[in-house]
């Protein structure tokens, strides 16, 4: 009888002490959730633990429709949510973008996003550090995407996009643009940052695709760094979180170190990232290598997407393709070949590049964070020094009121115009002292990839081309569920 009294006696007592947990648990997730009404600012119903992100935690949205969805619940030029328990700000008016980005970024100099000082590689990465290592990296690097320093290398990157037409002439019929575009960006950044040749399109198997693939992978490991990294950035140093699995990181080290060696001990310059990143004069290789990760980084994805949703619209929309195949043959014709200068004359093919950005964004958010008290102009709204910035870009860029009929693919809307004479809502490449330091590169390698793909193929949908696109919610910028396939067949023309 005793035993059984002092069972229950500990089954109460356990379930109390749970009780008591949660209790204590559900007032401390929501003990700021009061913030943004005592500011005045709208903000949508947070629960608690999750505050406003419970859409990505059940998977019924990735990043990007999260930030659309959050960005469509108000026409206020701002809108308060919560990550988790923080309070975030949203900004939805392009004036107010405009301040905060450009003319008072030394309010909002700094980004949210963790700057892990226990991994020796990627504090080095210039996107995630602050003021004032930012500052010192910032100045070192912007010498080294120099138009003329670009022009170096195009060669090299048009020698790959070269391989790639070979390549697609063995694959005749059905392709994914997707896996395509992948291999060309793998073997560009291979080719131009690690300064090696990555034999992508001879073998998916080698080793350097392998690795460099798994950095982006969906696995719960790389989802949750992500999401530690944008949103509790705090935690990151704590539980020694790192961006991307050991074993790459180390890969890509060795690789670069390796590159690094030979160059230094060789007369033989290639114009290439490694000669400039050598010229830097750093001290250690891990300085070195994390800048080389961080142009792999920014240039893998955005590229790569770039690529295979524009050659996805132009397979859906024949004119188009047309006018553009017209615009680089003609410009062949003229130069006598794909040369730099004829690059620049083409026109036609950045307002499709640029459409491609605006539809179909890579990154689901610009972010920053209110380093001191700023008063909004022409509002009582404060923003707190500390409290984090978001910047929506994917969803202004499918906002009708700014581009009509978001969802079609117009080339023409670039057509000698200027979108942020008023404010900011066109922004692929971000705006301001902390704009992409390789947005260049990244067009280069893309113009450079559809030239020599549209001149010397036709490409058309197929019978499972999504049109529209259906996006995964697993992925954490707008990828197909079903890939980008389509048909490709030989242009006779050329």
């Amino acid at each position: 009888m005793i035993r059984i009294f002092s069972t229950y006696t500990w089954v109460v007592q356990s379930f109390i002490f749970l009780l008591i947990f949660m209790v204590l648990l559900l007032l401390y997730s929501t003990r700021k959730f009061t913030y943004w009404k005592r500011k005045g600012v709208f903000n949508p119903q947070p629960i608690p633990l999750l505050g406003n992100m419970s859409d990505i935690f059940l998977m019924r949205k990735n990043l990007v429709q999260w930030i659309c969805s959050l960005y469509a619940s108000t026409d206020a030029p701002f809108l308060g949510f919560f990550a988790f328990d923080e309070p975030y700000l949203m900004l939805r008016c392009p004036k107010l973008i405009q301040r905060v980005l450009i003319q008072d970024f030394s309010y909002f100099a700094d980004r949210n996003m963790a700057s892990p000082s226990h991994d020796e590689i990627m504090k080095n990465f210039t996107f995630f550090q602050n003021n004032p290592e930012w500052k010192t990296s910032r100045t070192k690097l912007t010498p080294a995407f120099s138009s003329g320093k670009i022009k170096r290398m195009f060669h090299l990157v048009n020698n790959v996009g070269e391989d790639m037409a070979h390549y697609l002439q063995t694959k005749l019929g059905n392709i994914d643009a997707k896996e395509v575009a992948v291999e060309y960006s793998v073997s560009v950044i291979a080719k131009c940052v690690f300064g090696i040749n990555a034999s992508c399109f001879e073998s998916k198997n080698s080793q350097f695709h392998r690795y460099a693939s798994s950095l982006f992978d969906f696995t719960w490991r790389n989802t949750i760094a992500y999401i530690l990294y944008c949103f509790k950035p705090r935690w990151v140093d704590t539980f020694r979180v790192n961006f991307f699995k050991q074993d790459s990181t180390k890969y890509f080290l060795n690789v670069f170190s390796e590159t690094l060696q030979m160059r230094k001990m060789s007369t033989v310059r290639t114009g290439d990232f490694v000669d400039i990143l050598r010229d830097l004069n750093e001290s250690e290789n891990k300085v070195v290598c994390g800048h080389a990760m961080m142009f792999f980084a920014a240039g893998f994805e955005t590229t790569s997407n770039t690529i295979s949703y524009t050659l996805h619209e132009l397979c859906l929309n024949k004119c188009i393709q047309y006018k553009l195949r017209k615009e680089i043959v003609d410009n062949i014709e003229k130069y006598g070949g794909i040369t730099y200068e004829g690059v620049q004359e083409m026109k036609y093919l950045k307002m499709c590049i640029n459409e491609t950005l605006r539809k179909y964004p890579v990154l689901p958010f610009l972010e920053r964070i209110c380093t001191k008290d700023y008063k909004v102009p022409g509002t009582d709204l404060v923003i707190d020094k500390g409290i984090p910035v978001y910047i929506p870009y994917p969803a202004l860029h499918l906002d009708e009121r700014y581009f009509p009929e978001p969802q079609k693919y117009i080339p023409e809307r670039f057509l000698n115009k200027n979108f942020n004479m008023s404010g900011l809502f066109y922004m692929p490449f971000g705006e301001g002292p902390r704009n992409c330091l390789g947005e260049r590169f990244g067009i280069l390698s893309t113009q450079l990839a559809l030239i020599n793909i549209i001149s010397r193929f036709e490409i058309e949908k197929c019978a499972v081309t999504p049109d529209p696109v259906e996006f995964s919610v697993k992925s954490f910028s707008n990828q197909s569920i079903v890939g980008l396939p389509m048909i490709v067949k030989p242009y006779e023309g050329y």
